[in-house]
């Protein structure tokens, strides 16, 4: 095949290329970031680029590969000469930003304080180790073993690795028998992954959170319990925008399962490094590490194959993944670090969801409570100390601004909170750090869609009246559309619109959402005024406005006392399950104890998710608090 030269710009690289290739690839292998958020199958359209010079051939029709505004989809466009490609702005990903720290649930923090042996899954100890004589003559690592067992009951049963086996005679009598062992939890064992001689350095661990959209890693000093996180989107977002996009995306490329690997390695590792600079620590000291994910995003950081989640029955390739070794894994901390990963229930309810039960409590009381994580997916857990039953749906990444033209990540910048007024025809934002607005994110997608559904500018079943008296409201080449946002408006340096399309996308998520809530609850035979605690748990949760969730009929109308934002729970179950070996038993038998409901096998879950496709619902009588505010 004829070799070819593809420069992209803005930036002028250059990269060469087969005839044959598709654009994306080559944009991929030159390290270009292009949205791709269907997985580079044709259909999202978001990976639209403009064709400056050179020719391309058509991976199926002419039509599929033209981008409805001109230009082309790089991921139905093959190269076919010597090329420049200009990539627009909303087509880049552009650079993963870290954003700010994340807080962990009062909560968990009570629970920690009150464990009276933790257990961290690492641990440092500074041993005496009595010299031998010719009455006590045991071997050395025998003479470890009696004395760090000694220190910590709960080391047991200890071993070795043979490079510190290799060690431990010449540091022994180096520091008058006196040695700092490093124990990790392997779960079946407790293994001395390092020796030094005295005294004994600062010991850290990690707590990681592998979500679809975000990545969030907090150092944690395994002595206090104190730490930091930071947080980051998921570079995988390249290779589509959820995790069946991902799933296809490693199947139908050679390097596809590599690619994901290494996206989210590089996320984990320049986390990892701007923490260990901040806090002063050396890579030898991070010495364990605690993850939660979905178990999509476990298997892609472990490098295992994810195709038997996206297939009926839905299993993950583990639910419980052995205790691994750092080097094992790939993150840049101590090489033998035992890095433990909470158990998954299913392929769509993951280790996150278990450490959010864990993280939440909802397994010490007899009240019913609802768990529910507002993802790319959206799970819950239905339960109490006695039963818990779980399900997930696929809510799409449409609240977290994923394949919505006007949306962007929640970040400086971005719109979190918008209400419009009818009556002035204004818009009043609130805008993350106070700048001018850029985008909007999903919690300001859902107070738009409840604001604009109030006003009038949309009906029932979310299509924008085209009839409602306001400039706003305009007919494009792509529908309708309403002006969320002016040029110059609060600062904004370009308009922002919400299309028909868009609507369309929100009201499916929220639809997603409700029915499975609905579903769950009718599974057990109660009804919503049954749940004693509703827990919104996830970044998108922890900013919602409940009333203009309930608004729009995302969430059940419960009374507002019952309903509590608890963060990032996976993180919180993490940092427990990195602290106390308690946590890491309970994280077992919390997964190992939830009953799985397939929502997909259940009638009952189309005819809900039709009934929900409407705002609020095409049953206005489940939400008495709005028919109260109408009069009805």
């Amino acid at each position: 095949m004829s070799q070819r030269t593809i420069r992209f710009e803005p930036g002028g690289k250059e990269v060469s290329a087969e005839d044959g290739e598709r654009l994306l690839d080559v944009a991929a292998r030159a390290e270009i970031r292009l949205r791709a958020d269907c997985g580079g199958q044709g259909i999202c359209g978001t990976c639209r680029v403009e064709l400056e010079s050179g020719s391309v051939q058509p991976l199926g029709s002419e039509e599929e590969m033209q981008a409805a505004d001109g230009g082309v989809l790089a991921c139905q466009a093959l190269v076919a000469s010597d090329a420049v490609v200009r990539v627009p702005e909303l087509t880049a990903v552009g650079e993963i930003p870290a954003l700010s720290e994340a807080q962990l649930p009062e909560t968990v923090a009570e629970q920690f304080l009150s464990m009276e042996l933790p257990g961290p899954l690492a641990r440092r100890i500074e041993i005496e180790v009595p010299p031998p004589t010719g009455t006590d003559t045991e071997p050395d690592f025998e003479r470890l073993q009696r004395d760090v067992v000694r220190a910590c009951p709960d080391c047991t049963p200890l071993t070795i690795t043979l490079e510190c086996l290799r060690e431990l005679p010449s540091l022994l009598r180096d520091g008058d028998f006196t040695i700092v062992a490093t124990a990790g939890d392997f779960r079946t064992v407790e293994h001395i992954i390092d020796l030094a001689s005295p005294p004994a350095r600062s010991a850290y661990g990690l707590a990681i959170d592998v979500g679809t959209s975000t990545v969030v890693v907090q150092a944690v000093n395994l002595q206090t319990g104190e730490g930091r996180a930071v947080s980051t989107r998921n570079a995988q977002i390249r290779y589509g925008d959820d995790v069946i996009n991902r799933i296809v995306w490693s199947q139908e490329h050679p390097e596809g399962l590599e690619q994901l690997r290494e996206a989210i390695l590089d996320n984990l590792n320049l986390l990892l490094g701007e923490l260990r600079e901040e806090e002063n620590v050396e890579a030898e000291d991070v010495i364990g590490a605690s993850i939660a994910g979905n178990a999509t995003m476990v298997n892609f950081l472990l490098g295992i194959d994810a195709r038997p989640i996206r297939r009926s029955p839905h299993i993950p390739p583990a639910a419980l993944p052995p205790v691994l070794a750092a080097r094992e894994v790939g993150l840049e901390i101590h090489p033998e670090a035992p890095v433990s990963i909470s158990p998954a229930v299913a392929g769509f309810v993951g280790g996150d969801i278990s450490a959010g039960v864990l993280a939440t409590g909802m397994t010490d009381s007899e009240d019913i409570s609802l768990l529910v994580d507002i993802g790319t997916n959206g799970e819950m857990v239905l339960g109490n100390r006695d039963w818990l039953t779980c399900a997930s749906c696929s809510a799409g990444p449409a609240f977290e601004g994923v394949g919505i033209e006007c949306a962007t990540f929640a970040g400086p910048g971005a719109i979190g909170g918008y209400d419009y007024d009818p009556e002035a025809d204004e818009a009043r934002l609130s805008v993350i750090a106070d700048q001018q607005p850029l985008g909007i994110c999903g919690t300001g997608l859902v107070e738009a869609m409840a604001s604009l559904s109030r006003a009038g500018a949309l009906d029932r079943g979310g299509r924008i009246n085209l009839k409602f008296s306001s400039s706003r409201v305009r007919e494009s080449a792509a529908g309708p559309e309403f002006v969320l946002v002016r040029e110059g408006e609060q600062g904004a340096p370009r308009e922002l619109c919400i299309k028909q399309t868009d609507i369309e996308n929100l009201i499916r998520s929220k639809a997603a959402v409700h029915a499975g809530i609905t579903v769950l609850l009718q599974q057990i035979g109660l009804r919503p005024e049954d749940v004693e605690h509703l827990y919104l748990a996830g970044a998108f949760g922890n900013y919602l406005n409940v009333d203009t969730a309930v608004a729009i009929g995302m969430l059940p109308d419960l009374p507002r006392e019952r309903i509590e934002f608890v963060g990032n729970t996976s993180l919180a179950g993490a940092y427990l399950a990195l602290l106390s070996r308690e946590a890491r038993r309970r994280l077992v038998d919390i997964a190992e104890g939830m009953t799985y409901l397939e929502l997909g096998d259940e009638p009952s879950f189309t005819e809900e998710f039709v009934a929900s496709m409407f705002i609020p619902h095409t049953d206005i009588a489940r939400f008495p608090s709005l028919m109260a505010k109408s009069g009805q």
